[in-house]
Formats: C-alpha cells, sequence, structure tokens
C-alpha cells in the first residue's frame, strides 16, 4: 500500500524560496548598470552569494518578528497598531542587515570594488538601499497578507464550528434541564415540599424557575461574568441539595474580586451534572464537588465513584466545552482524572480576553 507523499522540507523550500528572490533582485540590478552577460565578471559571483545571503536573513528575520507580534497583537484585536508596528520594525530590520551586508564590508575588508570614494558605487549603494528595502519590504508584505488571508479564513471556518457546536451544546444543556428525569425528580420534590414545608416549596419553585430563566436568556452569549454563572449555580444546586440532601457536598470558594471575570455559560453546570450523572451519590457515599480559582483557571473537582452501571454519555457536554474554549481564547481547558478524583479546569477570562 502506498503511503501519501508529504513534503517535510518546509524550511528548505522557504530557503530556495527566498534565494530566487535574491537572484532575481541581483540579476535586476546587474541589468539595468551592465550591458549583458558579457559584463559578468568573477566578483559578481561574491556579489550574488553576498545578496542570496542577505536576502534569506532579511526575510527569515522579518518572518520571526512578524510571529512574534502576532503572539503579542492578535490581527483581530490590534489590526492597525499591529501593521504599524510590523511596518516600523520590518523597516528597521531590513536597513540594519543592509548596513551589515553592504556598508561594512565595504568598510572593513577596504576591496577595490567596494571604493567607497567612486561616484558610481556610492550610486549603487543608493539603489540598492531604496529600491532593495522597498522590494524586500513588498516581498514581506505580500507574504505577511497570504497569512493574513489563510488566518482569516481560519477564523471563518473556527466560527462556522462554533456555530454549530453552540447549537449541540444549547441543545444539550436544554435537554438536561428539560429532560423528564430531572423534571420528574423536581416536582416529585416539590409535591413532597408543599405538604411539609410550604415555604421551602415557594423558595423550591422560584429557583426552579432561575434556572430555566438563565438557560433561556444566556444560552446564545459566548461569555458571562462569573458573578452571573455562580447566582446560576447556586439556584441549580439548591434544587440538587433538596434531591440529595447530604449525599451531595458542594464547596464554593470564590474571591470577590474576581467575579467580574468571565467564563462560557453553562460550562460549570454540565461539568456539575456530569459528575452527579456518572458517579455513586448515597449516604455511604457522598459526592463531593469542590468550586475553587487556581492560576486564572476555576477549578471544578470532584471524588469519583463510579456507577456500576453508568447513564450512557453522549460524549457532548465535554467535548463541546474544550471546543468553545477553543474558540474564545488560547488557553486550554484542562481535564486531569486520576483514581480518586476527576477534575476539569476552565481557563478564567478578564473582561479584555
Amino acid at each position: 500500500m502506498k503511503r501519501p507523499f508529504h513534503f517535510k522540507h518546509k524550511k528548505l523550500v522557504r530557503y530556495l524560496a527566498n534565494t530566487g528572490i535574491a537572484l532575481l533582485i541581483f540579476w535586476t540590478f546587474f541589468f539595468i548598470h551592465r550591458t549583458g552577460l558579457q559584463a559578468f565578471e568573477a566578483r559578481d559571483i561574491y556579489r550574488m552569494l553576498n545578496t542570496a545571503l542577505m536576502v534569506n536573513v532579511i526575510l527569515e528575520g522579518t518572518r520571526r518578528i512578524a510571529k512574534r507580534l502576532s503572539k503579542k497583537y492578535d490581527w483581530r484585536e490590534y489590526g492597525l497598531r499591529r501593521f504599524v508596528y510590523e511596518w516600523i520594525a520590518v523597516q528597521m530590520y531590513i536597513l540594519l542587515v543592509m548596513v551589515l551586508f553592504e556598508v561594512l564590508p565595504r568598510l572593513i575588508l577596504g576591496l577595490t570594488f567596494y571604493n567607497l570614494t567612486d561616484v558610481e558605487a556610492v550610486q549603487n549603494i543608493k539603489e540598492v538601499f531604496v529600491f532593495g528595502s522597498i522590494i524586500l519590504l513588498f516581498v514581506h508584505f505580500i507574504r505577511s497578507g497570504i497569512y493574513f488571508y489563510n488566518q482569516w479564513h481560519r477564523y471563518l471556518m473556527q466560527a462556522e464550528k462554533l456555530k454549530k457546536e453552540t447549537i449541540k451544546v444549547q441543545f444539550e444543556s436544554l435537554k438536561q434541564q428539560v429532560n423528564p428525569h430531572f423534571l420528574f425528580n423536581s416536582l416529585n420534590a416539590l409535591s413532597s415540599l408543599i405538604y411539609k414545608d410550604q415555604d421551602m416549596a415557594a423558595k423550591f419553585v422560584e429557583q426552579l424557575s432561575k434556572v430555566y430563566r438563565y438557560v433561556l436568556e444566556h444560552k446564545d452569549k459566548e461569555l458571562v461574568s462569573l458573578h452571573t454563572e455562580l447566582d446560576f449555580i447556586y439556584s441549580y444546586l439548591f434544587l440538587l441539595k433538596i434531591r440529595f440532601r447530604e449525599n451531595l457536598r458542594v464547596n464554593v470558594n470564590v474571591p470577590d474580586h474576581l467575579l467580574n471575570h468571565q467564563v462560557a455559560p453553562l460550562t460549570m453546570q454540565l461539568l456539575m451534572e456530569n459528575a452527579i450523572k456518572h458517579n455513586i451519590v448515597s449516604r455511604d457515599e457522598p459526592l463531593f464537588i469542590d468550586v475553587f480559582i487556581e492560576d486564572d483557571y476555576i477549578i471544578i473537582k470532584n471524588n469519583l465513584q463510579l456507577r456500576e452501571s453508568r447513564e450512557e454519555s453522549t460524549g457532548v457536554g465535554l467535548k463541546n466545552i474544550i471546543n468553545r474554549y477553543k474558540f474564545i481564547t488560547d488557553k486550554k481547558v484542562d481535564v486531569e482524572v486520576t483514581e480518586k478524583t476527576f477534575i476539569a479546569k476552565l481557563p478564567l477570562l478578564n473582561n479584555a480576553a
């Protein structure tokens, strides 16, 4: 069976392309100042090699500059500023390298064909600096344009994918909230409370309405404040505590100064729902869920005591959480599973993110 061909030497292709551009520049200047190939001299071999090396150093360096700026200034958020910074940095770098390759050899080596007192030689240097830098700057931004187009295309593809994933997670969230089991258990708990504690029953109805209202109002949002999400979680936990009582023990420890940070809506609830769905929750084996902050992440941690006959998982919940955060931020959702615990780490984003 034939294996598909994959070209692994991308750097070599890039260097060859850079060298091709260098030769194009060299021969352009050569035919401007010479009558033809018969005027080619031995010293031109050195100039040609020098030009090839210089262009490779310039184009590889400007490529690294662009990559560095991409990490610090995302083009989607800092479009104009990113362009200005890149233009200045690239232009300065090109001029610096051209000084190193074109001027210093003339000053240090003192070669006869690098005579700075020669008016024609000085004119040639000026032309190389002006036209050479313009050509190389043009080549760099053509290459950057191709890169930005590919990034833009990838962004559109990710946006379309996120839209599909969001629809899935909305459906999954709604299904989990309004599925017959959840509704039956909630109404069953409510019917018991009506006879035992009418005040608690009224509070139960209030919290149940908050849960449904939150799902309907925030299902289309990309991010919500941690404060808003926790208000929803408290309502959701209130309903669960009525059902499981002390068999479910949840501890939320989030500092007040972080409440304005943001998270993807319904993600914490999905993780808690999964914990309850797949683990034993009983008096002898209570389920512990801890929610806390650690290194710009909100941690949802539960002890692992899997049921022998678990509900079949669709796999949509956790996968969607990971994909949603992948689109929103460069920070990744981290999941750690040990023999005793299941830990999910959701990136905690500030308002600027």
